[in-house]
């Protein structure tokens, strides 16, 4: 149970949960529900011998807590659509992720008040799993993130991310980057205008997986069933769209700052993040500046 006073803003808080699982745990599903004024949070698990302490609401500083550390250290089990109060994050009859045994379930606090009252509430994570002999396909979560995001004072500017991740995904791996995809799930905040996310190659280059319109506080993960066979695609390309009403510049980060991501479930083997950390111009749309970067990719081994 937490309170957040009238248009206040809450970051740098973890919570955790240990599961004391000793077999592996095979989610088809998680429902989260929250009443705390949650803007966002990304749940994910590690080993339990990972970020040791008790369970509860702590600082993430205190234990050195970072998202990208511990999605390396395990994965994404779930990320919150932004300000979303209800969302099911769900899989077809047979298909789900695997959970190590002794998991560790964390996720970092993100509170936005906008009433003029405070808050006080909890959130509510329910875990729906499948047994090991029912488990027809084995999914693995993947992110991407556009970082280079600086919009000037009352004006919009759109960014495009291309993620070519086929040529590191067989180097690291030694498997050939040939997914069905599953599920997707945009992030933005309140400026977004337009977020979009298409097929990078092959023979369905250039195919919309998304193409959303101004934030609102829906939840946005997207099931595809049938999956969409990427076989011969090379990665995604992605971006966001922003209108910029303030007297500050916008970038990334929170507050009246930005994010531009995209979290997805495929059926391959390894995990993987990619980032743009560096943009450039590339020409204009109208009025709208566009700017595009190409993501550097890391691949973690086959888990």
């Amino acid at each position: 149970m937490q309170t957040v006073a009238a248009g206040m803003e809450i970051t740098g808080m973890c919570r955790s949960w240990t599961l004391h699982n000793e077999h592996e745990l095979w989610v088809n599903s998680v429902e989260f529900k929250q009443d705390e004024s949650s803007h966002h949070a990304d749940f994910v698990f590690v080993p339990d011998d990972k970020f040791s302490g008790e369970d509860g609401i702590w600082p993430c500083a205190d234990r050195k807590y970072d998202f990208f550390s511990a999605i390396a250290a395990g994965g994404v089990l779930y990320a919150q659509s932004t300000q979303a109060g209800h969302e099911v994050q769900s899989f077809a009859p047979g298909v789900a992720f695997k959970l190590p045994k002794h998991a560790r379930i964390i996720s970092d606090i993100h509170l936005l008040n906008v009433t003029d009252a405070a808050i006080t509430g909890h959130v509510h994570l329910e875990i729906q799993t499948l047994a090991s002999d029912e488990v027809k396909v084995a999914l693995q979560s993947f992110h991407m993130e556009y970082d280079a995001i600086n919009v000037p004072p009352h004006q919009s500017a759109r960014y495009t991310a291309h993620c070519d991740v086929a040529s590191d995904y067989k180097k690291v791996t030694g498997k050939t980057f040939s997914p069905r995809l599953y599920f997707l799930m945009p992030h933005t905040h309140a400026t977004s205008t337009h977020f979009f996310a298409n097929v990078l190659g092959g023979s369905h280059d250039g195919e919309s997986l998304l193409d959303l319109g101004a934030f609102d506080s829906a939840a946005r993960g997207h099931q595809f069933t049938p999956p969409i066979d990427l076989g011969a695609a090379q990665g995604f390309v992605f971006g966001c769209e922003y209108t910029n009403p303030y007297d500050q510049p916008i970038l990334w980060g929170t507050g009246k700052n930005e994010m531009c991501e995209l979290f997805g479930f495929a059926d391959i083997p390894s995990f993987f993040q990619s980032r743009v950390s560096t943009g450039s111009p590339a020409g204009m749309d109208g009025d709208v500046p566009m700017f595009t970067g190409n993501c550097n990719n890391d691949v973690y081994p086959l888990r």
